[in-house]
């Protein structure tokens, strides 16, 4: 029992670092996307966008 609890949060912090990772890849892509069309970026980045 106690194992699979360990499981547990050991596969929440796994999930919590992809969804760290994903929003980081995110944030470059928008970046990216923006300077291609010539639009100020620092409006994205005064809001830290937190989806979960």
């Amino acid at each position: 029992m106690e194992q699979m609890e360990r499981k547990i949060i050991r596969l929440e912090m796994q999930v919590g670092e992809l969804i760290r990772i994903l929003a980081l890849l995110n944030e470059r892509m928008v970046d990216i996307e923006s300077k291609q069309l010539g639009k100020v970026v620092s409006i994205h980045k005064r809001q830290p966008k937190m989806r979960i």
